[in-house]
């Protein structure tokens, strides 16, 4: 069967295009159902209903899977990303957000409870805005001011801010770590870039900045920055996400600086992912 003939049903062509994508997904049905809604904006049960439908210029939809097929991220190709069962607008310049990611907004969710008054919360790093947004959602009673070095990162934040409708409620700015704050922050949240840049990553995140990933010859540079930051700026309570083997060099940190209590998290395989610090 020709990829290049337009003859193809979208029966014929999810057939090929999942043959095409067995080796970069577990999911090569799924993403090829996805990639073919996205391109012919139509939805799933649509395709289905639909299945011996010819596809008009399917080179179209193959150039996608061969994208696809080339370990691209599905979600730069569609512009779409899943967060806490929301849909974000997503594009090159930002990270693409993790599932473990949610575990970060769960935690400052469970502190914002300690407040009954109006929260200030601060986002280190806005990237694609998932955080900052989600926490707005959840937390009623917060305002959110949050920084990103990278423009490209805050057009995408923004887009994201008001699709959900709380440009009033979260202020972004160009700015490293909170240099551009002068209130008072009663919590900093951060999943910052935290892989050190000698560590050779895997191909799908050669697609994703580079900024927000790597940190420093070890790793922990940025993370430990951001603890200096929480103790200069006296907040209640600091948040963030880890890489699975820094735990014991942030905890000398935390110790060498005398803050409070603290504790880690683990994901669900069982990693240390996150730690949360009462100051």
């Amino acid at each position: 069967m020709d990829k290049n003939d337009t003859s193809l049903s979208i029966k014929q062509a999810l057939k090929l295009a999942s043959s095409m994508l067995l080796k970069v997904t577990q999911y090569p049905k799924k993403e090829a159902l996805i990639l073919l809604s996205y391109f012919l904006c139509k939805d799933e049960v649509w395709l289905f209903l639909h299945e011996d439908s010819k596809i008009k210029n399917s080179d179209g939809y193959f150039n996608l899977i061969k994208r696809r097929a080339n370990e691209e991220p599905i979600e730069y190709i569609t512009k779409k990303v899943s967060f806490y069962s929301e849909e974000f607008f997503i594009d090159y310049g930002a990270l693409i957000p993790r599932p473990e990611t949610e575990l970060l907004v769960d935690e400052v969710i469970k502190l914002a409870k300690n407040f009954k008054k109006e929260i200030n919360i601060s986002e280190i790093g806005i990237g694609s805005g998932i955080i900052s947004i989600m926490l707005a959602k959840n937390i009623k009673n917060s305002k959110i001011t949050a920084t990103d070095t990278s423009i490209k990162a805050i057009e995408i934040a923004k887009k994201n801010i008001e699709k959900f409708s709380f440009l009033d409620k979260i202020k972004v700015f160009n700015s490293s770590y909170l240099d551009c704050v002068e209130e008072k922050i009663d919590i900093i949240v951060s999943n910052p870039p935290y892989v050190a840049n000698d560590y050779e990553v895997e191909k799908p995140l050669h697609y994703e900045p580079k900024e927000a990933i790597f940190a420093g010859e070890e790793g922990d540079e940025i993370l430990k920055n951001i603890i200096h930051v929480a103790k200069k700026k006296k907040v209640k309570y600091l948040a963030c996400e880890i890489g699975y083997n820094q735990k014991d060099s942030i905890v000398e940190l935390l110790d060498k600086l005398s803050f409070g209590e603290y504790y880690f998290y683990k994901d669900l395989s069982g990693f240390d992912r996150g730690f949360v610090v009462s100051t």
